[in-house]
């Protein structure tokens, strides 16, 4: 991983670990990686990223390279503006399910991927050196001319009318709010829509993918055939069934796999999740004749594992859910409209009965997560505990200040005992460093 990018992107609170400045070195080390280049700009509906807005595409157009400006749409609608425009960037303004303190900045690159990390690392180095062109050769801004052009597309990959059906929407009052309903609405649904608010301080604040127990709450409340949350910049969906269930990233990976393998259009019979794809899931699809291949966390590795080996369907458990014929990174409005297409013939509690190991994560905040990591106590605590579940992962948040802790076992209990042998453990050698 690069020093700046983490797992998604330079994240950190705005105007503190993330700042303008740092927003103009990236848009201006982009005109490094490809002289003259044309970048789209999408952001979310936070109050800071107007700001960064400004500054990556100043930062671009100093440059020499074009701007053109998406406003307030969700990330994977960059990606798909910078295939449709032929731009050679894209960059999203956001923290996606962090709090609206907190941004960030995704770059796709020319055929809407997650920049990889090479080019990252390329980009960093320009960090501190920037290249402005002549006085008469710098970039222009202009705005994006059809943002309608996203829904259009969105609407087209339903292959069924919707008619009849009724779905709650959470849009966590970020950028699925201008999109969302107009989408199930063409199709022909009725929509109750909640979180939809753009002022920019209460994005994902007890809404959205997050909080899934709002949909859920709406879904019991109007009678709703689904409910769909979605976070800031509705790259992830949590899926909500007519009884009130919560369907997560792992269900609806076996969703789609069943759907695809029972129409033969599963060409490879394989599956991309992560490490922490539940064993229930990977027992589900390997019942269906399907591989699951597993990557680390972030949705840039599993689009990496897909394209590697030539997967239809991956994602994270989180709600990050790629499908490869449609689109190259994770959209959550393009996901919820294909399980919608899904629930006009069998209701979603069906689709997706799926028996889920107990899980349990928790996160520890650290000072230095790579000095805490290394500790050589630390780790033959965290293989003890490993002896006792099914699966542990213990890792460094690529987008916070935190150690991430997950463990998978027959019972909750003994996960939760697990995850609390470590955390005592990363908090005794936290101390220890402190103390140092």
């Amino acid at each position: 991983m690069s020093e700046k990018f983490g797992t998604d992107g330079i994240r950190g609170i705005a105007n503190e670990d993330l700042t303008a400045r740092t927003a103009f070195a990236l848009g201006n080390a982009l005109c490094r990686l490809k002289q003259n280049p044309k970048v789209v700009i999408g952001r979310d509906t936070r109050v800071s990223s107007d700001m960064f807005m400004l500054a990556v595409a100043a930062g671009i157009t100093s440059g020499g390279g074009d701007v053109i400006d998406g406003g307030v749409i969700p990330t994977a609608a960059t990606a798909f503006f910078v295939r449709k425009t032929g731009a050679d960037f894209g960059v999203v303004i956001s923290a996606s399910h962090n709090p609206a303190k907190f941004n960030g900045l995704k770059v796709f690159d020319e055929r809407g991927r997650k920049l990889c990390e090479k080019a990252e690392c390329r980009a960093e180095k320009y960090f501190d050196e920037y290249a402005f062109s002549g006085s008469l050769s710098a970039g222009r801004f202009s705005p994006l001319f059809r943002k309608e052009d996203y829904t259009d597309f969105l609407v087209s990959c339903c292959g069924v009318s919707l008619k009849g059906k009724k779905f709650a929407l959470d849009c966590a009052n970020g950028a699925a709010g201008g999109f969302a309903a107009e989408v199930f609405e063409r199709l022909g649904a009725k929509v109750v829509v909640c979180g939809i608010g753009r002022g920019g301080t209460d994005i994902n604040d007890g809404c959205g993918a997050l909080h899934p127990e709002r949909v859920r709450a709406l879904v019991k409340e109007t009678g709703a055939d689904a409910g769909f949350s979605y976070d800031g910049d509705a790259d992830r969906l949590i899926a909500c069934d007519e009884k009130g269930g919560l369907v997560d990233g792992d269900k609806i990976l076996c969703v789609f796999a069943q759907e695809m393998k029972s129409r033969k259009t599963l060409k490879k019979d394989i599956v991309v999740g992560t490490t922490h794809t539940n064993t229930g899931a990977e027992l589900a699809l390997a019942k269906m004749g399907v591989r699951l291949i597993r990557t680390d966390i972030g949705d840039k590795y599993v689009a990496e594992a897909m394209e590697k080996s030539g997967a239809q369907i991956g994602g994270e458990q989180s709600g990050h859910i790629i499908l490869s014929d449609y689109s190259t990174t994770g959209d959550g409005i393009l996901t919820s409209v294909k399980l919608a297409e899904l629930i006009s013939e069998k209701k979603l509690s069906k689709l997706a009965d799926i028996k889920l190991f107990p899980q349990c994560n928790a996160s520890i905040k650290v000072k230095d997560k790579v000095r805490v990591l290394g500790d050589e106590m630390l780790r033959e605590e965290i293989d003890r505990a490993r002896e006792k579940v099914a699966r542990l992962v213990v890792r460094a948040s690529g987008t916070e200040p935190v150690i991430r802790i997950f463990a998978e076992a027959e019972s909750l209990k003994t996960a939760k005992n697990a995850v609390e042998q470590v955390k005592r453990s990363i908090a005794a050698s936290e101390e220890g460093y402190s103390a140092d």
